[in-house]
């Protein structure tokens, strides 16, 4: 998690600058990168800076393609409105700002085609407040490194969460049977960190913080490639708080996000993107599902789609052992 402060103090500056109107529009190239769950992407440049005052940002300092950030924004100002943009990219996206305990926070969701240039690591994300009466708060600017290993596929389920906790992804696919009518286990089709790969072939390729062994990625991933076999049917996904590594440490806000074909598949339940949050002092769950409930569903259509060929499971790594060890 990284947190940046920005202060200004001062003079206002002309009133004409006070109005996103006032900009001229232009063509948009933000949306190449990003964008903001339930926010309006704007065609003008960042409106400048008309108030003075203190903007605190914190969020996930890294993120994958296909993937997702909450954001949190803490200030004094009263905000209307939140302006998320990015550096050196045009046009900026406007989200209501809704406060709960006195702060603001938004989603940001990762294009799965993100393309960066050969000599960038990442994406500076730069966020302003707007009052009521169109004033802007001074840019608070975060640079983001956005990690390229994991695979986007078919199909894609991703979780960040924003502080350095063991959280999993948990997918379970839907029911089955295979090409003798027999049905597959559950077992077979549940992916998570002691089953990384499913009979049908979606893998998780990225597991973080595994058994509080911190690497402050805080990011998983659960890709299927080409050549494997999403079924259609009802997807069910969960978000466990396998281990609170620092029980004394800020709440855990975590998002999960579901990329189907290239676009952000429909859910049944929870939304998509899906966003909650871990109490600052909540157990650990250890892998028991039977104490959680889905955080999202999904239906994929049948378009026809078939298996070519089975998956074996994979050898568990040490760390996988170590946790399975703990699981009730």
């Amino acid at each position: 998690m990284k947190k940046i402060t920005s202060f200004f103090g001062g003079l206002l500056v002309a009133a004409t600058m006070m109005f996103v109107s006032c900009g001229k529009d232009i063509v948009p190239t933000i949306n190449n990168y990003f964008s903001v769950d339930n926010a309006t992407l704007v065609a003008k440049e960042m409106p400048e800076a008309t108030l003075s005052g203190e903007v605190q940002l914190s969020m996930n300092d890294k993120v994958i393609p296909g993937g997702t950030s909450y954001v949190a924004v803490s200030s004094e100002i009263p905000a209307a409105k939140i302006l998320v943009g990015m550096k050196d990219q045009k046009g900026y996206y406007e989200a209501p700002a809704n406060a709960q305990n006195g702060v603001y926070s938004f989603v940001m969701v990762v294009n799965q085609d993100i393309t960066l240039g050969d000599k960038e690591t990442g994406i500076a994300v730069q966020v302003a407040l707007q009052d009521a009466n169109g004033n802007v708060s001074p840019v608070v600017e975060n640079f983001v490194e956005l990690l390229t290993t994991v695979g986007t596929g078919t199909l894609q389920v991703s979780l960040s969460f924003d502080n350095a906790k063991d959280v999993d992804l948990h997918l379970i696919e839907p029911e089955q049977v295979d090409a003798d009518g027999n049905e597959i286990s559950f077992d077979q089709r549940h992916i998570c960190y002691f089953n990384s790969i499913s009979m049908n072939g979606g893998e998780l390729d990225l597991d973080s913080n595994a058994g509080c062994g911190i690497d402050n990625i805080n990011n998983e991933n659960i890709t299927y490639s080409e050549e494997a076999y999403v079924a259609p049917g009802l997807y069910q996904v969960y978000v466990d708080m396998f281990e609170n590594c620092d029980p004394q440490d800020t709440p855990t806000n975590w998002v999960v996000s579901v990329y189907y074909k290239g676009a952000l598949i429909a859910s049944q339940s929870g939304g998509n993107p899906v966003h909650g949050t871990f109490p600052a002092d909540v157990p650990g769950n250890y892998s028991n599902l039977n104490n959680l409930r889905p955080v999202m569903t999904f239906v994929v259509p049948d378009e026809g789609q078939h298996p070519v060929k089975t998956f074996a499971p994979k050898p568990l790594t040490p760390t996988a052992l170590q946790k399975q060890a703990l699981t009730k």
